[in-house]
């Protein structure tokens, strides 16, 4: 997978009563064209504790910071450009803004800033947003991609 200079990040994430997910994609421009390369996916269970949609949604963006750091640990890619993407426009409030929130609203949005810049997040329509795959989940019928006829790894 080529990177370069203008090698970018861009993560979604999402969330639903089953699951919440996040999903790390670098772009890279090339003579030859763009590439786009799935390069890491973390999908969790929602608690059995009931928690509403913009707080899965949260806990989404969660694991979508902590995903970046570790791609960028990983990789060594410290400067590498990064966009992130939720379909969730209440969990991009929190982000973004200051007010007396829940605890459980408050700690998570800390950890996303301490993580995070809150200007990198973006607002994304959920029929575009791709973690929905993981947070929702996919018969296996959805998840064929051709390649050439042959299987991805064939």
């Amino acid at each position: 997978m080529p990177f370069n200079e203008g090698s970018e990040l861009h993560v979604f994430v999402d969330a639903s009563r089953v699951a919440y997910s996040a999903c790390a994609f670098v772009r890279t421009v090339l003579e030859a064209g763009t590439t786009v390369s799935l390069i890491r996916a973390k999908a969790r269970v929602a608690p059995l504790k009931p928690l509403t949609i913009p707080q899965l949604e949260l806990m989404a963006c969660c694991i979508g910071a902590r995903l970046v750091n570790s791609i960028r640990d990983a990789l060594n890619l410290p400067n590498i450009k990064v966009t992130f993407w939720s379909d969730s426009e209440v969990a991009l409030w929190w982000i973004k803004e200051h007010g007396d929130w829940l605890v459980f609203v408050t700690n998570r949005v800390q950890e996303i800033r301490q993580l995070t810049q809150f200007q990198l997040w973006r607002h994304i329509p959920g029929v575009l947003n791709i973690a929905d795959m993981l947070s929702r989940g996919v018969p296996i019928a959805g998840c064929w991609i051709p390649c050439g006829g042959r299987a991805p790894h064939g």
